[in-house]
């Protein structure tokens, strides 16, 4: 009995000992800005351990009606639709899904895609793209749907 009461108090002094740190204020005048926040119930997943990756955030208007044309891309795209409708056609389901304004997009690295806004106005997404470093953002692609 005594090594278990002694087990305890040692934790015990382990936590009181391990205290958190105090956070720091921000200094000077410091502002952000979100330029986009978007939900989805898609599974989310980048990978690059080991490989250089560049960063792209975009900004993106398609002036209704407008289509992307099918294309893929090397490494992962986050997209927030801001404004608007789109619709995101891939394979190999090629059923077009509709993205309204505060929904938000994730097309792993690799798929075909297209994506349109169907209708008369503009539609606009802020669109964030992280390929390999040595490689451009898009590759064109044949159609995969009818």
């Amino acid at each position: 009995m005594k090594h278990v009461i002694t087990a305890t108090a040692a934790t015990a002094a382990a936590v009181l000992a391990a205290a958190p740190a105090a956070a720091t204020p921000p200094e000077g005048d410091v502002e952000r800005t979100d330029l986009a926040k978007g939900t989805t119930n898609d599974p989310v997943v980048i990978v690059s351990v080991g490989v250089p990756t560049t960063l792209y955030v975009q900004d993106l208007v398609l002036h209704g009606p407008a289509s992307s044309g099918w294309h893929t891309h090397p490494g992962p795209e986050h997209t927030v639709i801001t404004e608007g409708t789109v619709f995101v056609q891939s394979a190999p389901g090629c059923v077009p899904i509709a993205y309204p304004a505060g929904q938000a997009v994730f097309i792993p690295a690799g798929v075909p895609h297209v994506v349109r806004n169907e209708g008369p106005g503009d539609a606009h997404a802020v669109v964030t793209y992280t390929p390999p470093a040595d490689r451009a953002i898009r590759d064109d692609a044949p159609a995969s749907c009818p």
